[in-house]
């Protein structure tokens, strides 16, 4: 589903795109709560996918709302999932402190609760899903530092496009940073925030206007990487583009040889949506989980299409909805 209008719905969000029926609302073992950061993403289509798989596993009724970015919205609608009798809230917290007030009377009220993607700094935060997002931004830091050593001469000028209002932005960027840092050669020229697609395109030809000589572009972000893309498509600059987090459209930039996208680390968002799911109906159930559950990372390379194919094919049905 998409939209930025998207409300929760009760049970099991009729047919998905997967092409898998619903269970009936009599048939609901538990009631689950999902709140996503910004619903209108790939990204969390995906982790939605995965959860909508695991809910229909194991029979319970899933309601997904999308706090838009804004933490007053994230707020109320913690407090209307408690309101509408839940068991457990599933939720990629939109700040590490200004989130925790909803989610701490959640909790009081007997609510079971899953961190998935983000973390908050509260003692409720027992069960996270999701990935170290300090590695997520070292593996693409590592991989950069040895295409400049082995394709540049160990020289290269880099810009940033970074996510820094998100704790999980501030992490794959410390990652980044401390791996390419290695590297003697490389110098990092220019650094802006660029979270979503047309923000980050007219802040690189921005940054490209100022820094002619830059050779290599990471960002953070799939929304900063399609405006990358962009950006470079709109230039004609000669940079090489490389990337954190998969999208169909990433993918289909990584099998485009003009498109300057190198490579791209990312996570499992389908499996994090999953893990999610089955974590929030153990807890539901009484039983004792790890505090963390760390789904593994994955990397493609425009060298690689066959692996690029076998992602196209895997989430085509996110292109239906």
């Amino acid at each position: 589903m998409t939209g930025s209008t998207r409300r929760f719905v009760a049970l099991l969000l009729a047919a998905s795109a997967l092409g898998l029926a619903t269970a009936p609302a009599q048939a609901a073992s538990c009631t689950l709560g999902a709140v996503q950061m910004v619903a209108e993403h790939e990204w969390f289509r995906t982790v939605e996918l995965g959860m909508q798989a695991a809910a229909r596993k194991d029979g319970c009724a899933l309601l997904v709302a999308n706090a838009q970015g804004q933490v007053d919205t994230e707020s109320s609608l913690v407090d209307n999932f408690v309101a509408r009798g839940v068991n457990a809230i599933l939720i990629s917290a939109l700040n590490a402190d200004a989130s925790v007030p909803a989610l701490q009377r959640a909790v009081d009220s007997g609510v079971k609760l899953v961190n998935y993607n983000s973390t908050i700094n509260s003692p409720v935060m027992t069960t996270f899903v999701g990935v170290d997002n300090y590695e997520l931004g070292a593996q693409m830091g590592r991989y950069v530092a040895k295409y400049v050593a082995d394709q540049m001469g160990g020289k290269a000028k880099i810009a940033l496009l970074t996510i820094p209002k998100y704790e999980v932005g501030k992490q794959r960027r410390e990652g980044f940073v401390a791996e390419v840092g290695k590297v003697p050669g490389v110098t990092i020229v220019a650094e802006q925030e660029g979270e979503l697609p047309e923000q980050s395109a007219n802040t690189l030809e921005t940054i490209l206007q100022g820094h002619p000589d830059t050779q290599i572009v990471w960002a953070a972000n799939e929304g900063g990487l399609v405006g990358a893309l962009t950006a470079k498509g709109a230039t004609g600059k000669d940079i090489k583009l490389f990337g954190t987090d998969m999208s169909l459209q990433v993918a289909a930039a990584l099998k485009n040889p003009s498109s300057g996208l190198v490579a791209v680390s990312t996570q499992d968002p389908y499996n994090i949506g999953y893990q999610s799911v089955e974590a929030a109906v153990q807890k539901t159930d009484g039983k004792q989980l790890p505090p963390k559950i760390i789904v593994p990372l994955d990397m493609y390379y425009a060298s690689d299409p066959a692996k690029v194919d076998a992602y196209l094919e895997k989430y085509k049905a996110l292109a239906k909805q």
